[in-house]
């Protein structure tokens, strides 16, 4: 059993108004990342998807836990790679029933020079990063309710988030909706 001691905030505090607030708002944000779960999971796709995005996919078929808690399109993680103290948030981009049956998690990563995200990219099939616990509510899809008034659904989506929209029409809830989704990407032409 793991037990976490409770930091002394009094030491850090500053008695000034204006400062105390911080302060303690950013040594209880230290003690919630310190606390994060991480599971090691090897990658196991690293492909160039277009221009600075990377399609990545991690094997995660020894942590069902973590499988079983994606749920909902939209929801997300940390990563973390090798030697470097700084996670990056990711949205998940494929389905949660991909998820599920595949032990797979499938990302599109824009590599960004200097980022967590570059080093990520620049990583080969094999070598392990860490994996957060699944976090957020994703797309909340069951507020089209009454779903026979809302027979049309409009998705727009830019950059890397367009993976993650993509996979809204596995959604259950949506599968008898006419799916209109707007894309807005980058390409070598429009710069």
């Amino acid at each position: 059993m793991f037990i976490l001691r409770r930091p002394h905030l009094t030491r850090h505090l500053r008695f000034s108004r204006s400062n105390r607030v911080a302060t303690v708002v950013s040594a209880a944000a230290a003690v919630r990342q310190d606390a994060t779960l991480w599971t090691p999971a090897p990658l196991s796709l690293v492909e160039s998807a277009a221009e600075s995005l990377f399609h990545i996919s991690i094997d995660i078929s020894n942590s069902p836990d973590l499988a079983a808690s994606y749920t909902r399109p939209g929801q997300y993680l940390q990563l973390r790679v090798p030697d470097v103290e700084k996670p990056s948030f990711l949205a998940i981009a494929s389905p949660p029933s991909f998820a599920a049956a595949s032990g797979a998690f499938e990302f599109l990563v824009k590599s960004i020079a200097g980022s967590t995200a570059e080093i990520l990219c620049g990583l080969k099939r094999g070598e392990t990063v860490e994996l957060s616990s699944v976090m957020g509510n994703g797309f909340d899809v069951d507020q089209i309710d009454p779903p026979g008034e809302y027979p049309t659904v409009l998705i727009f989506a830019t950059g890397s988030g367009i993976r993650t929209s993509c996979r809204l029409q596995h959604d259950q809830s949506l599968v008898n909706k006419e799916l209109k989704d707007q894309r807005g990407e980058k390409n070598r032409k429009s710069d």
